[in-house]
């Protein structure tokens, strides 16, 4: 893990670590990039299932392939 030298709003950063039940900043930062990351992989879940993703686990073939 690299440490890193940022500015950050302390507002914006105490309103995170109540939404998230966090203590400390450290804990907070880290649970606010897991959020994005998370939130970002659900998109892409969502997004696949709304183009017709079910479609492809229906064929046994295709069926290998989904999720790679």
């Amino acid at each position: 893990m690299a440490k890193r030298l940022i500015e950050l709003d302390d507002e914006l950063v105490a309103q995170a670590r109540r939404e998230l039940g966090t203590q400390g900043v450290a804990d907070t930062v880290r649970a606010a990039l897991r959020h994005a990351a998370e939130a970002g992989a659900r998109t892409r879940q969502l997004r696949w299932l709304i183009e017709g993703g079910l479609a492809s686990l229906a064929d046994p073939d295709d069926r290998a392939t989904v999720g790679r």
